[in-house]
């Protein structure tokens, strides 16, 4: 007796095919190499500004701050606080600007006697320079600064006299910026002006860069 077998169906299988890896195409290299020069030549310059900008500003801040430490501190102790600018009537680059309490009142400081306020290093590529037109005071030997009396009146001009007058310190870099600080005699109030080249006059308006 013969037995019928039912034929058996079989699936074919499937082939799976590798996975094939895509790499870049030239054009999308060539968009991506041109967006590059695009953000270099744009944002390159703009920050080269910025830290021109930033280099001459945060010294200005600097400076400002040490006047306000000085006359806070002369207030408080009821004495003289000197600030020098200047090692000598004349442009320098780098250096440092001290306050300290003037106990003998020479203008000079003479540690350890005398108290050190504060200590700020001018930074690098920074110049300061005196104002012809607006002296500072003359502190001990040759040194140009300032100097706060207890009740926070100042010394600043060059005649010496305390309450009247003004006197200035400018800050300048080697792109011929230069922004200056006048310092006002009677509270020593700082007034931040910036040196307009093609007009030839200080303005108040920060915006005479060159790069």
């Amino acid at each position: 007796m013969l037995v019928m077998m039912k034929p058996i169906h079989c699936k074919p299988m499937s082939v799976r095919r590798p996975r094939q890896e895509h790499g870049f195409t030239l054009v999308e290299i060539m968009a991506v190499v041109v967006i590059i020069g695009l953000v270099a030549v744009i944002g390159f310059p703009m920050m080269a500004r910025a830290v021109v900008r930033a280099r001459v500003l945060s010294e200005v801040g600097v400076l400002k701050q040490a006047v306000a430490m000085a006359r806070i501190r002369a207030l408080k102790r009821g004495g003289g606080v000197a600030v020098r600018f200047l090692n000598t009537n004349a442009a320098q680059e780098g250096g440092e600007v001290i306050a300290w309490v003037d106990s003998n009142s020479n203008g000079s400081y003479g540690p350890p006697a005398e108290i050190l306020v504060g200590r700020w290093p001018v930074k690098d590529r920074v110049i300061l320079k005196p104002d012809p037109g607006n002296a500072l005071y003359k502190l001990g030997g040759t040194s140009r600064g300032i100097l706060f009396l207890a009740n926070g009146a100042v010394a600043v001009s060059e005649t010496g006299s305390v309450g009247v007058g003004q006197g200035a310190i400018v800050v300048s870099d080697h792109n011929q910026n230069n922004v200056r600080l006048l310092i006002l005699a009677g509270t020593g109030t700082v007034v931040t002006e910036m040196w307009d080249s093609e007009n030839g006059v200080w303005s108040k308006e920060m915006r005479f860069w060159k790069y």
